[in-house]
Protein backbone atom coordinates (compact mmCIF):
# COMPACT_ATOMS: atom_id res chain seq x y z
CA UNK A 1 0.00 0.00 0.00
CA UNK A 2 1.18 3.51 -0.86
CA UNK A 3 0.52 6.13 1.81
CA UNK A 4 1.03 9.87 1.35
CA UNK A 5 1.91 11.77 4.53
CA UNK A 6 1.61 15.54 4.86
CA UNK A 7 4.66 15.88 7.10
CA UNK A 8 4.92 19.68 6.99
CA UNK A 9 4.07 19.94 10.69
CA UNK A 10 7.16 17.93 11.64
CA UNK A 11 9.21 21.04 10.93
CA UNK A 12 7.59 22.64 14.00
CA UNK A 13 7.50 19.46 16.09
CA UNK A 14 10.02 20.26 18.83
CA UNK A 15 10.74 18.41 22.09
CA UNK A 16 9.90 21.19 24.55
CA UNK A 17 6.98 22.57 22.55
CA UNK A 18 5.09 19.44 21.52
CA UNK A 19 6.86 16.50 23.12
CA UNK A 20 7.62 15.24 19.59
CA UNK A 21 4.30 13.39 19.59
CA UNK A 22 3.78 13.61 15.82
CA UNK A 23 7.35 12.63 15.01
CA UNK A 24 7.32 9.72 17.45
CA UNK A 25 3.98 8.36 16.19
CA UNK A 26 5.02 8.56 12.54
CA UNK A 27 8.43 7.03 13.20
CA UNK A 28 6.83 4.15 15.10
CA UNK A 29 4.32 3.56 12.29
CA UNK A 30 7.06 3.47 9.66
CA UNK A 31 8.98 0.86 11.67
CA UNK A 32 5.88 -1.23 12.32
CA UNK A 33 4.78 -1.37 8.66
CA UNK A 34 7.87 -2.27 6.57
CA UNK A 35 5.68 -3.84 3.86
CA UNK A 36 3.98 -0.50 3.14
CA UNK A 37 5.49 2.49 1.34
CA UNK A 38 5.21 5.97 2.84
CA UNK A 39 5.94 9.25 1.06
CA UNK A 40 6.44 12.24 3.38
CA UNK A 41 5.84 15.65 1.84
CA UNK A 42 7.52 18.64 3.50
CA UNK A 43 6.92 22.34 2.78
CA UNK A 44 10.58 23.17 3.49
CA UNK A 45 13.82 21.55 4.55
CA UNK A 46 13.53 18.22 6.34
CA UNK A 47 14.48 18.81 10.01
CA UNK A 48 18.12 18.06 10.76
CA UNK A 49 18.60 14.72 12.47
CA UNK A 50 15.26 13.33 11.29
CA UNK A 51 15.89 9.90 9.77
CA UNK A 52 13.47 7.37 8.34
CA UNK A 53 13.63 3.66 7.42
CA UNK A 54 13.98 2.46 3.82
CA UNK A 55 10.21 2.27 3.23
CA UNK A 56 9.95 6.07 3.50
CA UNK A 57 10.56 8.56 0.70
CA UNK A 58 10.81 12.28 1.45
CA UNK A 59 9.74 15.00 -0.99
CA UNK A 60 10.38 18.70 -0.38
CA UNK A 61 7.87 21.14 -1.90
CA UNK A 62 8.98 24.63 -0.80
CA UNK A 63 6.02 26.78 0.21
CA UNK A 64 6.10 30.21 -1.42
CA UNK A 65 5.35 32.28 1.68
CA UNK A 66 3.32 32.63 4.87
CA UNK A 67 0.14 34.28 3.63
CA UNK A 68 -3.17 32.41 3.63
CA UNK A 69 -3.15 31.81 -0.11
CA UNK A 70 0.36 30.34 0.11
CA UNK A 71 -0.95 27.62 2.42
CA UNK A 72 -3.93 27.04 0.13
CA UNK A 73 -1.73 26.81 -2.95
CA UNK A 74 0.69 24.39 -1.31
CA UNK A 75 -2.03 22.04 -0.04
CA UNK A 76 -4.44 22.11 -2.97
CA UNK A 77 -2.04 22.40 -5.91
CA UNK A 78 1.61 21.70 -5.07
CA UNK A 79 0.84 18.72 -2.84
CA UNK A 80 -1.92 17.25 -5.01
CA UNK A 81 0.30 17.43 -8.10
CA UNK A 82 3.30 15.94 -6.29
CA UNK A 83 1.26 13.01 -4.92
CA UNK A 84 -0.02 11.84 -8.32
CA UNK A 85 3.11 9.95 -9.50
CA UNK A 86 3.07 7.90 -6.29
CA UNK A 87 -0.59 6.87 -6.73
CA UNK A 88 -1.25 6.79 -2.97
CA UNK A 89 -4.01 4.58 -1.54
CA UNK A 90 -4.31 6.65 1.64
CA UNK A 91 -3.52 10.17 2.85
CA UNK A 92 -2.42 11.01 6.40
CA UNK A 93 -2.42 14.62 7.60
CA UNK A 94 -2.27 16.43 10.93
CA UNK A 95 -4.52 19.44 10.67
CA UNK A 96 -5.57 19.63 7.02
CA UNK A 97 -6.25 17.64 3.87
CA UNK A 98 -6.47 18.62 0.19
CA UNK A 99 -10.12 19.10 -0.72
CA UNK A 100 -9.30 18.54 -4.40
CA UNK A 101 -8.03 15.02 -3.72
CA UNK A 102 -10.19 11.89 -3.75
CA UNK A 103 -7.71 9.84 -1.70
CA UNK A 104 -9.26 8.47 1.54
CA UNK A 105 -7.84 10.72 4.24
CA UNK A 106 -7.03 10.29 7.92
CA UNK A 107 -6.25 13.17 10.27
CA UNK A 108 -4.17 12.96 13.46
CA UNK A 109 -5.34 15.77 15.75
CA UNK A 110 -2.89 16.90 18.45
CA UNK A 111 -4.13 20.42 19.09
CA UNK A 112 -7.19 22.53 18.24
CA UNK A 113 -6.19 25.73 20.01
CA UNK A 114 -6.16 27.51 16.66
CA UNK A 115 -9.97 27.36 16.74
CA UNK A 116 -9.74 29.79 19.68
CA UNK A 117 -7.08 31.90 17.98
CA UNK A 118 -4.67 30.62 20.62
CA UNK A 119 -2.39 28.39 18.56
CA UNK A 120 1.34 28.84 18.10
CA UNK A 121 0.99 28.82 14.31
CA UNK A 122 1.41 32.04 12.36
CA UNK A 123 -1.78 34.15 12.45
CA UNK A 124 -2.46 33.69 8.71
CA UNK A 125 -2.24 29.92 9.04
CA UNK A 126 -4.53 29.88 12.08
CA UNK A 127 -7.09 31.98 10.23
CA UNK A 128 -6.94 29.63 7.26
CA UNK A 129 -7.34 26.56 9.49
CA UNK A 130 -10.33 28.09 11.30
CA UNK A 131 -11.97 28.80 7.96
CA UNK A 132 -11.52 25.28 6.59
CA UNK A 133 -11.30 22.91 9.57
CA UNK A 134 -14.99 21.92 9.51
CA UNK A 135 -14.61 20.86 5.89
CA UNK A 136 -11.57 18.76 6.76
CA UNK A 137 -13.29 17.03 9.67
CA UNK A 138 -16.33 16.30 7.51
CA UNK A 139 -14.43 14.91 4.53
CA UNK A 140 -11.87 12.87 6.50
CA UNK A 141 -12.40 9.12 6.35
CA UNK A 142 -11.14 8.77 9.94
CA UNK A 143 -9.64 10.91 12.71
CA UNK A 144 -7.27 10.01 15.53
CA UNK A 145 -7.30 12.27 18.61
CA UNK A 146 -4.58 12.37 21.26
CA UNK A 147 -6.93 13.21 24.13
CA UNK A 148 -10.54 12.95 25.21
CA UNK A 149 -10.59 16.75 25.37
CA UNK A 150 -9.79 16.90 21.67
CA UNK A 151 -12.30 14.18 20.86
CA UNK A 152 -15.01 16.16 22.65
CA UNK A 153 -14.16 19.21 20.56
CA UNK A 154 -14.59 17.01 17.47
CA UNK A 155 -18.11 15.95 18.43
CA UNK A 156 -19.37 16.89 14.95
CA UNK A 157 -17.20 14.00 13.70
CA UNK A 158 -17.52 11.74 16.75
CA UNK A 159 -18.45 8.60 14.80
CA UNK A 160 -15.21 8.68 12.84
CA UNK A 161 -12.95 9.87 15.69
CA UNK A 162 -10.89 7.39 17.71
CA UNK A 163 -9.10 8.23 20.97
CA UNK A 164 -5.49 7.08 20.66
CA UNK A 165 -3.49 5.69 23.56
CA UNK A 166 -1.09 8.39 24.83
CA UNK A 167 2.60 7.68 25.01
CA UNK A 168 5.72 9.25 26.43
CA UNK A 169 9.41 8.81 25.74
CA UNK A 170 11.23 6.51 28.19
CA UNK A 171 13.64 9.42 28.73
CA UNK A 172 11.06 10.81 31.17
CA UNK A 173 11.74 9.09 34.49
CA UNK A 174 12.42 10.04 38.13
CA UNK A 175 15.96 11.27 38.76
CA UNK A 176 18.21 10.26 41.61
CA UNK A 177 19.31 13.03 44.00
CA UNK A 178 22.81 13.29 42.49
CA UNK A 179 21.40 13.56 38.97
CA UNK A 180 18.97 16.28 40.05
CA UNK A 181 21.81 18.26 41.59
CA UNK A 182 23.85 17.95 38.39
CA UNK A 183 20.99 19.32 36.28
CA UNK A 184 20.38 22.14 38.77
CA UNK A 185 24.05 23.15 38.62
CA UNK A 186 24.05 23.04 34.83
CA UNK A 187 20.87 25.03 34.21
CA UNK A 188 19.80 26.83 37.41
CA UNK A 189 23.01 27.85 39.17
CA UNK A 190 22.47 25.00 41.62
CA UNK A 191 19.13 26.36 42.84
CA UNK A 192 15.68 24.80 42.91
CA UNK A 193 13.56 25.89 39.95
CA UNK A 194 10.07 26.04 38.57
CA UNK A 195 9.89 24.85 34.96
CA UNK A 196 7.73 25.76 31.99
CA UNK A 197 8.12 23.70 28.81
CA UNK A 198 6.72 25.21 25.64
CA UNK A 199 7.28 27.89 23.04
CA UNK A 200 7.82 31.45 24.22
CA UNK A 201 4.44 32.46 22.86
CA UNK A 202 1.54 34.49 24.33
CA UNK A 203 -0.78 31.46 24.19
CA UNK A 204 1.41 29.83 26.85
CA UNK A 205 0.66 32.66 29.30
CA UNK A 206 4.31 33.34 30.13
CA UNK A 207 3.71 36.97 31.18
CA UNK A 208 1.18 36.04 33.91
CA UNK A 209 3.63 33.43 35.21
CA UNK A 210 6.41 36.04 35.32
CA UNK A 211 4.16 38.33 37.36
CA UNK A 212 3.23 35.49 39.70
CA UNK A 213 6.89 34.52 40.05
CA UNK A 214 7.76 38.13 40.90
CA UNK A 215 5.15 38.14 43.67
CA UNK A 216 6.54 34.86 45.01
CA UNK A 217 10.11 36.21 45.04
CA UNK A 218 9.04 39.31 46.95
CA UNK A 219 7.13 37.18 49.45
CA UNK A 220 9.61 34.34 49.97
CA UNK A 221 12.96 36.07 49.31
CA UNK A 222 14.48 32.80 48.11
CA UNK A 223 16.96 31.98 45.36
CA UNK A 224 14.51 29.78 43.45
CA UNK A 225 14.67 30.18 39.66
CA UNK A 226 12.20 30.03 36.79
CA UNK A 227 13.38 28.03 33.78
CA UNK A 228 11.66 28.50 30.41
CA UNK A 229 12.47 25.65 28.04
CA UNK A 230 11.25 25.98 24.47
CA UNK A 231 11.57 27.78 21.17
CA UNK A 232 11.43 31.52 20.65
CA UNK A 233 8.69 32.78 18.35
CA UNK A 234 7.97 36.02 16.53
CA UNK A 235 4.78 36.39 18.56
CA UNK A 236 6.79 36.02 21.76
CA UNK A 237 8.74 39.24 21.28
CA UNK A 238 6.78 40.91 24.09
CA UNK A 239 8.06 38.25 26.49
CA UNK A 240 11.69 38.95 25.62
CA UNK A 241 11.04 42.69 25.88
CA UNK A 242 9.39 42.29 29.28
CA UNK A 243 12.36 40.30 30.57
CA UNK A 244 14.76 43.14 29.79
CA UNK A 245 13.23 45.29 32.53
CA UNK A 246 11.97 42.46 34.74
CA UNK A 247 13.12 42.95 38.33
CA UNK A 248 14.08 39.31 38.79
CA UNK A 249 15.48 38.75 35.29
CA UNK A 250 18.64 37.20 36.75
CA UNK A 251 16.44 34.45 38.17
CA UNK A 252 14.76 33.63 34.84
CA UNK A 253 16.70 31.21 32.67
CA UNK A 254 15.81 30.47 29.04
CA UNK A 255 16.88 27.13 27.60
CA UNK A 256 16.21 27.56 23.90
CA UNK A 257 15.30 24.60 21.67
CA UNK A 258 16.49 21.84 24.02
CA UNK A 259 16.62 18.29 22.72
CA UNK A 260 14.39 15.60 24.19
CA UNK A 261 17.00 14.34 26.64
CA UNK A 262 17.53 17.87 27.99
CA UNK A 263 13.78 18.41 28.36
CA UNK A 264 13.50 15.13 30.26
CA UNK A 265 16.40 16.10 32.52
CA UNK A 266 14.87 19.51 33.25
CA UNK A 267 11.47 18.01 34.05
CA UNK A 268 13.05 15.39 36.31
CA UNK A 269 15.11 17.98 38.21
CA UNK A 270 12.42 20.65 38.59
CA UNK A 271 10.99 21.56 41.98
CA UNK A 272 7.66 21.80 40.19
CA UNK A 273 6.33 22.10 36.67
CA UNK A 274 4.05 25.01 35.83
CA UNK A 275 1.56 24.31 33.05
CA UNK A 276 0.00 27.63 31.97
CA UNK A 277 -1.68 26.90 28.57
CA UNK A 278 -5.47 26.96 28.68
CA UNK A 279 -6.50 25.70 25.26
CA UNK A 280 -3.94 23.00 24.51
CA UNK A 281 -5.77 19.75 23.82
CA UNK A 282 -3.03 17.34 24.88
CA UNK A 283 -1.30 18.30 28.14
CA UNK A 284 1.80 16.19 27.61
CA UNK A 285 4.03 18.23 30.03
CA UNK A 286 1.70 17.20 32.87
CA UNK A 287 2.12 13.54 31.89
CA UNK A 288 5.89 14.00 31.74
CA UNK A 289 6.09 15.63 35.17
CA UNK A 290 3.95 12.94 36.77
CA UNK A 291 6.11 10.23 35.21
CA UNK A 292 9.17 12.00 36.68
CA UNK A 293 7.53 12.34 40.12
CA UNK A 294 7.51 16.13 39.92
CA UNK A 295 4.47 18.11 41.20
CA UNK A 296 2.45 20.26 38.82
CA UNK A 297 0.72 23.63 39.11
CA UNK A 298 -1.64 24.21 36.19
CA UNK A 299 -4.00 26.93 35.11
CA UNK A 300 -7.37 25.22 35.33
CA UNK A 301 -8.40 23.75 31.97
CA UNK A 302 -10.10 20.66 30.60
CA UNK A 303 -6.86 19.42 29.06
CA UNK A 304 -4.93 19.68 32.32
CA UNK A 305 -7.69 18.05 34.37
CA UNK A 306 -8.04 15.18 31.91
CA UNK A 307 -4.40 14.25 32.47
CA UNK A 308 -3.73 15.43 36.01
CA UNK A 309 -6.95 14.65 37.86
CA UNK A 310 -6.61 15.52 41.54
CA UNK A 311 -2.81 15.05 41.47
CA UNK A 312 -2.36 18.61 40.18
CA UNK A 313 -2.62 21.93 42.02
CA UNK A 314 -4.93 24.12 39.92
CA UNK A 315 -4.91 27.91 39.75
CA UNK A 316 -7.73 30.17 38.64
CA UNK A 317 -6.92 31.34 35.07
CA UNK A 318 -8.59 34.68 35.79
CA UNK A 319 -6.48 35.41 38.87
CA UNK A 320 -2.77 36.15 38.74
CA UNK A 321 -2.79 36.34 42.54
CA UNK A 322 -4.14 32.80 42.78
CA UNK A 323 -1.30 31.46 40.63
CA UNK A 324 1.25 33.26 42.81
CA UNK A 325 -0.39 31.91 45.97
CA UNK A 326 -0.33 28.35 44.61
CA UNK A 327 3.35 28.68 43.71
CA UNK A 328 4.14 30.03 47.19
CA UNK A 329 2.02 27.38 48.87
CA UNK A 330 3.75 24.53 47.05
CA UNK A 331 7.18 26.06 47.66
CA UNK A 332 6.79 26.34 51.43
CA UNK A 333 4.57 23.31 52.12
CA UNK A 334 6.53 20.07 51.70
CA UNK A 335 3.57 18.10 53.03
CA UNK A 336 1.41 19.37 50.17
CA UNK A 337 4.16 18.54 47.70
CA UNK A 338 4.36 14.99 49.07
CA UNK A 339 0.58 14.54 48.93
CA UNK A 340 0.49 15.57 45.29
CA UNK A 341 3.31 13.18 44.44
CA UNK A 342 1.56 10.31 46.18
CA UNK A 343 -1.53 10.71 44.01
CA UNK A 344 -1.91 9.12 40.60
CA UNK A 345 -2.79 11.18 37.55
CA UNK A 346 -5.90 10.36 35.54
CA UNK A 347 -3.89 8.86 32.67
CA UNK A 348 -0.99 6.43 32.82
CA UNK A 349 0.78 6.70 29.44
CA UNK A 350 2.73 3.97 27.72
CA UNK A 351 6.50 4.39 27.66
CA UNK A 352 6.44 4.87 23.89
CA UNK A 353 4.09 5.87 21.08
CA UNK A 354 4.07 2.37 19.57
CA UNK A 355 0.48 1.58 20.58
CA UNK A 356 -0.84 4.90 19.30
CA UNK A 357 0.91 4.26 15.98
CA UNK A 358 -0.74 0.84 15.71
CA UNK A 359 -4.16 2.33 16.45
CA UNK A 360 -3.69 5.14 13.95
CA UNK A 361 -2.65 2.77 11.17
CA UNK A 362 -5.63 0.52 11.93
CA UNK A 363 -8.17 3.31 11.49
CA UNK A 364 -6.34 4.62 8.43
CA UNK A 365 -6.65 1.36 6.49
CA UNK A 366 -10.07 0.43 7.92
Amino acid sequence: MQIAVNAACLRQDKPADTGLAATEILSAMFRQQPEHQFTCFFDGDVPAGLTFPSNVTTVVLPRRGDRSWHYYWWLEWQLVKAMKPFKPDRYLGFDSLPLRSKIPATLLIRDLSYLQGAGTQLPAYQKWLRKNSQKYFTIAHSIGALSATLKEELKMASRKTVLLTPGLSPDFRPLEWDDRETVKRQYAQGAEFFLITGALHPRNNIIPVLKAFSALKKRQRSNIKLVLAGSQTAAGGEIITALQTYRFRQDVIIVENPDLQTVAALVGAAYALIYPPRFEGFAWPVLAAQRCKVPVIALDSEGAREVGGDAVLYADPASQDDLSEKMSLLYKDEMLRSRLLNKEGSIQPFTSWEKAAEELFRIMIG
